[in-house]
């Protein structure tokens, strides 16, 4: 299974999706951009990395 789909709009601009997360979307000028953004959407949100975050403390 996929977890990301990428395509360029009509306009030339990339769009990348998450297909696990919905409304996870980044936008670029080019496929790299569009991609490091949701890769810093990703660590907003996970800042732990997403798998086995736990509060210590």
């Amino acid at each position: 299974m996929k977890e990301l789909t990428i395509y360029q709009s009509d306009n030339g601009e990339w769009t990348v999706i998450s297909d696990k997360m919905p409304g996870f979307a980044a936008k670029g000028r080019t496929q790299e951009e569009a991609i490091e953004k949701m890769k810093k959407a990703f660590s907003v949100y996970f800042p732990c990395g997403g798998d086995n975050c736990r509060e210590t403390g």
